[in-house]
C-alpha cells in the first residue's frame, strides 16, 4: 500500500534486536539509530512491548535522564530548578538563596 503524502514512516518493531543492544549496554541515541527509529515514545513503545513480552524489566543507558537537567525554565514568574539540575549539591528543603548576576551568568548563594 502506497503510503499518503504527509504520513510518517514508523521503524518496525524487532524485540530481539531490541533486547540485544539493551542488554550490550547501548544507549538512546545508538539504538535509535541502529534500529531507525525516529523519535523518542517510539522507542518507548517498543521498550513498553518489549517488557511485556519478556516479563523482564529492561532500562535504556541514559534515558531515565530528563531533557531539562541543565536548562532552568521561567514560568509564572518564578525560574525553575528541577531536582537534576541540584544533584550532587548539598542544601536543605526551604533553604533560602540570593541570586548574584555577573559576567558568567547568575549565581546561587546560599543565605
Amino acid at each position: 500500500m502506497p503510503i499518503a503524502k504527509g504520513q510518517k514512516i514508523e521503524a518496525k518493531y524487532d524485540g530481539e534486536k531490541l533486547y540485544g543492544l539493551i542488554k550490550a549496554g547501548s544507549n538512546e541515541a545508538q539504538i535509535m539509530a541502529e534500529l531507525g527509529i525516529q523519535s523518542k515514545p517510539t522507542l518507548k513503545n517498543h521498550l513498553l512491548k518489549l517488557m511485556n513480552e519478556k516479563k523482564e524489566y529492561l532500562e535504556i543507558a541514559g534515558s531515565s535522564t530528563r531533557t531539562r537537567s541543565s536548562s532552568p525554565v521561567y514560568r509564572g514568574r518564578k525560574i525553575v530548578l528541577t531536582a537534576n539540575m541540584l544533584a550532587g549539591i548539598e542544601f536543605e528543603e526551604g533553604q533560602k538563596f540570593r541570586i548574584e548576576k555577573n559576567d558568567a551568568g547568575l549565581m546561587l548563594i546560599p543565605v
